[in-house]
């Protein structure tokens, strides 16, 4: 349970990161929250705000591209590492690359696409990583089931998790605006964090093969 609660935290906590980073530095605009974009584009368009609904769409289009990836990946290897790697490749080139900001708000977008479609389950918990509404409500339900038990009670693990994922998402990005102030390339360390991420789901791999 300890490499599941890491796992998912470490993985929320780079979301989070990656969120403010696009937030603070692209124009207000989430590269791993769809569901925020996805209200901001229909405000946008009722507006007439053409530029915006340009951003806003590239910005849902690159995180289903990168999404379907990570699908395709998965399926085709069997190894959620696969779609971690190039999450990983595609924040190295946002962070280090002379770039448009809509180009490099696609990329982070991508990037979170396929850390999404990577990994959805930690042990018998499902689990999204890039976005924790979905998380507080499960969160809240399993905090309802500890004083008004339920027939079927859930997996008093999944508590944990949730937990995490949450105080990561926002820990993630707290961590982002202070790495701002004093690195020129601030989305190393979310890459850095993904590559121990794949590295730590590899052995894992590796040690459950006969």
């Amino acid at each position: 349970m300890t490499r599941m609660l890491t796992r998912a935290g470490l993985l929320c906590l780079v979301a989070g990161y990656v969120d403010a980073i696009g937030y603070t530095e692209l124009g207000a605009v989430f590269a791993a929250n769809m569901t925020g974009n996805s209200v901001l584009l229909a405000i946008a368009a009722a507006r007439g705000e053409g530029a915006r609904l340009m951003t806003y769409g590239f910005t849902l289009a690159a995180f289903f591209v990168g999404a379907m990836a990570a699908s395709a990946l998965r399926r085709a290897t069997g190894r959620p590492t696969v779609a971690l790697v190039a999450a990983v490749a595609l924040l190295l080139i946002a962070a280090v690359g002379g770039m448009a900001a809509n180009v490099r708000l696609s990329l982070l977008a991508a990037a979170m696409g396929l850390q999404a479609g990577a990994i959805m389950r930690f042990g018998t918990t499902q689990l999204s990583t890039v976005v924790v509404t979905t998380t507080m409500v499960r969160l809240a339900d399993h905090v309802v089931e500890h004083f008004l038990p339920s027939p079927q009670p859930g997996d008093p693990g999944s508590v944990r998790i949730y937990g995490i994922a949450w105080i990561a998402y926002g820990g993630g990005a707290a961590v982002a605006v202070t790495a701002q102030r004093f690195m020129r390339w601030p989305l190393l360390i979310a890459a850095l964090v993904l590559v121990a991420v794949a590295i730590e789901v590899a052995s894992e791999r590796r040690r459950a093969t006969p």
